[in-house]
């Protein structure tokens, strides 16, 4: 049976932006560092970022009520032909101040899509967007 997630990869366009934000903005400390992959350790997991050779475009800023971090949708494109199912996700990062963390990530320029507020399972969440458009969560346990 799967007893933890070890590692969550998600596509980035420019490596070094990239690497500038988790590291920088968000502090995290680099595990693994490759041109075209690296990771950032948290608590044992490993959160990696992968170049995906496209240019990231704007994601839609739905999050699953139910706190699911990966759900899956369709996309449509310019016609019926170039229809394909697209991959929306969020990553969940736990933070004991959301507040604090929201306006010091604010200060530092972080794109935020909502601010800080309660949700139905007690805890409360703010949602932000790395430099390719990756949705990402601040979560905080009430």
């Amino acid at each position: 049976m799967i007893s933890k997630i070890n590692c969550i990869e998600i596509p980035v366009s420019d490596m070094e932006k990239s690497i500038a934000f988790y590291e920088k903005v968000l502090g995290l400390e680099k595990s693994y560092e490759h041109p075209i992959w690296t990771s950032f350790d948290i608590e044992g997991t490993s959160l990696a970022i992968a170049v995906s050779g496209t240019k990231g475009e704007k994601k839609d800023a739905e999050i699953c009520r139910s706190c699911t971090p990966c759900v899956l949708r369709y996309a449509s494109g310019k016609d019926q032909q170039t229809r394909r199912p697209a991959a929306i996700f969020a990553i969940y990062l736990s933070v004991k101040d959301l507040d604090g963390q929201y306006h010091e990530l604010k200060e530092k320029g972080v794109e935020f899509i909502n601010e800080p507020r309660d949700q139905a399972w007690g805890g409360r969440t703010a949602v932000m967007l790395d430099p390719d458009q990756n949705i990402l969560v601040l979560s905080e346990e009430m």
